[in-house]
C-alpha cells in the first residue's frame, strides 16, 4: 500500500482549497475514509470525520503528527 500525500509546495493554501484537493482525491477512489481537523472563525476545534471510530481516528491522527514530526517525509 503506497501513503497518497499531496500538500501545496507553500502554506498559503486556503482551508477551501485544501477540502477541494481532498476532495478530488476522493472522487478519484483514492481515499477510504477521512479524517479532518481545523480550527473555526472562533478558534474553536474542529473535527470531522468519514466512517472511523474514536480508536481509528486517533491512530491517523497519530500518524499525522508522527509524519509532521519527520518533517512531512512520506
Amino acid at each position: 500500500m503506497t501513503n497518497l500525500i499531496r500538500l501545496p509546495a507553500t502554506t498559503t493554501m486556503t482551508a477551501e482549497q485544501a477540502l477541494q484537493s481532498a476532495l478530488v482525491d476522493a472522487e478519484s477512489k483514492h481515499l477510504a475514509d477521512v479524517l479532518i481537523v481545523g480550527y473555526d472563525a472562533d478558534g474553536a476545534l474542529y473535527i470531522r470525520s468519514s466512517r472511523i471510530n474514536c480508536a481509528q481516528a486517533f491512530f491517523l491522527a497519530h500518524k499525522a503528527a508522527r509524519w509532521a514530526q519527520e518533517g512531512g517525509a512520506a
